[in-house]
């Protein structure tokens, strides 16, 4: 609630009290949760910094903000002549443009662009590498390399964008992870990278421990940033190197298992099987399919999983997460696989 206050353009509204040292993050979560009162102006208060919300006990009186202008229009300010994108993904502090961006212009003023986007750092996205450590080749055209701190969903991912890809079209699953009653839950991510699920299932859906396996250096650095920022470094323990190798170590121990590799997890299905409890649980199957296959393929997978385990195996969902390339869907198959089934 904001009520209009007694000063021009001032009103009163309910706050957040913050050290200086942390309004940057603390205003990136309520930002992020829906709290922040964009409206008004955060002001320096009583030896930190009052952000104003929409809920809240402490009443404050503070300056109304400018509207905000239109990120495009501001870009075209920035570069006169030209095409430029119409859209860009943002992380943190930086913006990167799709790949082909700006291939007619020379000479840009990129600290100019930075300064219309209101960000530190521009880069040019290029397409991920393509073997299993899914490597960012992301080129920075402005500013500093290093990490960003990227918050989604109430999450904080720490990560350096340049050697760890990040795929914002994946927002609704991660999201949909967080939500997943896993309360009390044991988990093994397969593909952890910096935490994409496994920060979600601990920060968001109560799971009590992630075994998270991951292979790439960069990605690792990123996981172990990302656990202390969310304050879930207890509750997850990281399996560094080859999942072939150390999947086999978590024999018979996960409630729920995750396999977020693309185009395809098939490597580890019968590894996962294994890593379930002997009561059975739960499976997310990560694939890119041809859009012709969404009828058949989740029948054809959950034969794979009942023959390799001999348990009872059900479809619980069919989640399509994004179009991937034209004629292909990025898919997530949920299966739930039961006890062992009796030999006739």
């Amino acid at each position: 609630m904001t009520l209009i206050g007694f000063g021009p353009n001032m009103a009163s509204s309910p706050f957040m009290w913050s050290l200086r040292e942390l309004a940057a993050n603390t205003y990136a979560e309520l930002k992020e949760t829906g709290n922040l009162n964009t409206d008004l102006a955060p002001k320096v208060f009583e030896g930190g910094i009052a952000i104003p919300t929409y809920t809240g006990e402490m009443i404050e009186e503070f300056a109304t903000s400018p509207k905000k202008s239109d990120p495009h229009l501001n870009l075209r300010m920035a570069i006169k002549k030209g095409s430029i994108p119409n859209k860009w993904q943002k992380l943190g502090d930086l913006v990167l443009f799709p790949e082909n961006s700006f291939s007619e212009q020379k000479d840009i003023d990129w600290q100019a662009v930075a300064v219309a986007l209101n960000v530190k750092r521009i880069g040019l996205q290029a397409a991920v590498s393509a073997d299993v450590s899914r490597r960012s080749e992301a080129i920075l055209l402005y500013g500093e390399k290093g990490d960003v701190r990227h918050y989604e969903n109430g999450i904080c991912y720490v990560f350096d964008p340049f050697r760890v890809m990040f795929s914002s079209g994946n927002l609704t699953e991660r999201i949909r992870m967080g939500e997943i009653a896993s309360k009390d839950e044991i988990i093994v991510d397969a593909y952890a990278g910096i935490g994409y699920y496994t920060l979600p299932f601990l920060a968001n859906s109560g799971a009590t421990h992630v075994h998270a396996c991951e292979m790439t250096k960069a990605s690792i650095e990123g996981l172990k940033k990302g656990l202390v920022a969310n304050a879930v470094e207890q509750k997850c323990t990281i399996h560094e190197g080859d999942n072939q190798t150390t999947m086999p170590a978590l024999k018979g121990i996960a409630d729920r298992v995750i396999l977020g590799l693309l185009p395809s997890s098939e490597k580890t299905w019968a590894l996962a099987c294994d890593c379930l409890k002997p009561d059975g649980g739960v499976i997310h199957v990560h694939m890119n399919i041809h859009n012709h296959e969404l009828e058949t393929w989740p029948q054809q997978t959950k034969e794979y999983f009942a023959n390799y385990s001999n348990r009872q195996t059900e479809i619980i969902h069919l989640e399509i997460v994004k179009s991937y390339s034209p004629g292909i869907s990025h898919v997530v198959l949920d299966l739930k696989m039961g006890y062992p089934t009796s030999p006739e």
